[in-house]
């Protein structure tokens, strides 16, 4: 795939070099010594597909020519040449949105490779952008679901990755591939991942076929067994009639398998036979059955470190990982909090006869400022709540949004921090009912609570749940109810 690259060095030996390898492997090179003269060469029309950079330059640094060409074309893809050692330089580099990096002195081989790698990854996000406008369109067709009003088609750096893995899948889906892969997308709970799995299934080859969700969480091995496979009558007690698995309704379709993380080891090993050997038996049966699906699981659990516990097959976590999605937290994606809180708020007021004009300043900074420990379901709540009681004709205040003034996020990427908040409920009254404010209040209180309590004891449940005079199991439900993580905590320990 041929390009046209810009290559910024303040060094002209090194340009010509460059310019030289690049241009007999048929690319199209523009050459600058520092960030004016590049911007200049932007200015001029040039089509830049990729931008070779130094990052020590005399006047503005290679940083600001970045931070600038990302602004002029987001999805032009960046290399950022370092020096011996400057590791550091490098990192901020690649956490700024570079594609790659090249330390000094490099080989030209190793050259070609990594600005091969970021055409195709320009190029993937130019696609992307496509792709964006095609599931835009597509959103309000696809209809049944409460999970619907996650959809949000994020903009923000963080989701990049997860906006190129929809693109791939896409390109499978068109091309009408035999067999399109499975997929595992992982995150903490109210991320927004069954939206992600309606986007899978709606911009591929299946998207017109059966969509077919089950929550793993919701049943024991014997249920979720007969729910996934189906069951001949008199296979159980209580089974009077056949009864057709999930297999089979999704037949031509998608099956979504929520919180597999859940899932009973012994259902996991039938479950492997469909994705190993595409057939499978209803309980009680001796025949097999053609599975015509594509399946797609989530999961708020490290897999890799349940299946070392015990808890997961290794074999399927590993069948499960051709393609996994990572869905960050929303506190990773602060570019996302307002436009999707606006999303969120046009259509609930909408349902409820009323309009929506905006955000306050003082409630854009509050949205900002929390940490948002229940994701883009809290997000959701919040917003449903302030639509509930809204009687006002202006913008939604910070007073309105009602949420803790004082909170840092849970379970950060260095390990989970106590979520601090002072809440005021007296200030609230006649904002919300007595029974809403206790509700909300006390489910601040158990986030916090439990939260400390698994920090203290290293994400040790057991020591965790004695401590706090609870069963086992109902402190286990618990933390399932706030997406809490013990494994997190394990890791910050």
């Amino acid at each position: 795939m041929k390009a046209r690259i810009l290559v910024v060095d303040d060094e002209e030996t090194i340009r010509k070099l460059l310019k030289s390898r690049l241009e007999r492997e048929g690319h199209e090179v523009i050459t600058a010594c520092n960030t004016e003269e590049a911007q200049a060469a932007f200015g001029a029309g040039a089509e830049v597909d990729v931008l070779v950079t130094d990052l020590k330059m005399p006047g503005k640094d290679g940083f600001t020519l970045m931070s600038w060409a990302r602004q002029a074309k987001p999805d032009i893809c960046i290399v950022v040449i370092t020096g011996h050692g400057e590791k550091d330089a490098a990192i901020k580099a690649l956490r700024l949105g570079a594609c790659d990096y090249l330390e000094k002195p490099f080989d030209m081989d190793e050259l070609s490779h990594t600005v091969a790698r970021g055409i195709r990854e320009g190029q993937l996000r130019r696609d992307n952008h496509d792709l964006i406008s095609r599931l835009e369109a597509r959103v309000e067709r696809i209809e049944g679901a409460a999970e619907d009003q996650f959809w949000y088609v994020s903009k923000a750096t963080a989701m990049n990755k997860v906006n190129d893995w929809l693109t791939v899948l896409r390109r499978e889906g068109m091309r009408g591939t035999a067999e399109e892969p499975t997929v595992l997308i992982t995150g903490e709970s109210g991320t927004g991942k069954e939206g992600i799995a309606r986007m899978i299934h709606a911009a591929s080859r299946r998207g017109k076929g059966p969509w077919v969700a089950v929550n793993c969480a919701n049943f024991n091995e014997q249920l979720l067994e007969s729910e996934l496979f189906g069951h001949e009558r008199g296979a159980f007690t209580g089974a009077t009639t056949l009864k057709r698995g999930l297999f089979e309704i999704a037949k031509g379709g998608t099956l979504f398998l929520d919180e597999i993380g859940e899932m009973d080891i012994k259902v996991q090993a039938k479950l492997l036979r469909v994705l190993q050997e595409r057939v499978f038996r209803r309980v009680g049966s001796n025949f097999d059955l053609h599975a015509d699906v594509r399946v797609v699981a989530a999961t708020n659990w490290d897999l890799e470190l349940r299946s070392r516990e015990g808890f997961f097959r290794e074999d399927l976590f590993h069948r499960l990982s051709r393609v996994v999605i990572q869905v960050p937290p929303l506190r990773e994606r602060s570019e996302d909090i307002v436009p999707m809180a606006a999303q969120f708020c046009e259509r609930a007021f909408r349902a409820r006869g009323k309009a929506f004009k905006g955000f306050s300043p003082d409630g854009e900074s509050s949205l900002c400022s929390y940490g948002w420990p229940g994701n883009v379901r809290e997000l959701l709540n919040v917003i449903e709540r302030v639509a509930l009681v809204w009687t006002g004709d202006g913008f939604v205040t910070a007073r309105a949004l009602s949420l803790p003034s004082a909170s840092l996020p849970i379970g950060p990427a260095n390990g989970p921090r106590l979520e601090l908040v002072k809440p005021n409920p007296l200030l609230e009254i006649g904002v919300e009912s007595y029974t809403a404010l206790k509700k909300r209040w006390s489910e601040s209180f158990e986030r916090e609570f439990l939260t400390a309590t698994l920090n203290k004891h290293g994400g040790n449940v057991s020591a965790a749940a004695r401590e706090a005079k609870l069963d086992r199991s109902n402190f286990l439900r618990l933390l399932r109810r706030y997406g809490l993580r013990a494994d997190v905590f394990r890791k910050a320990a």
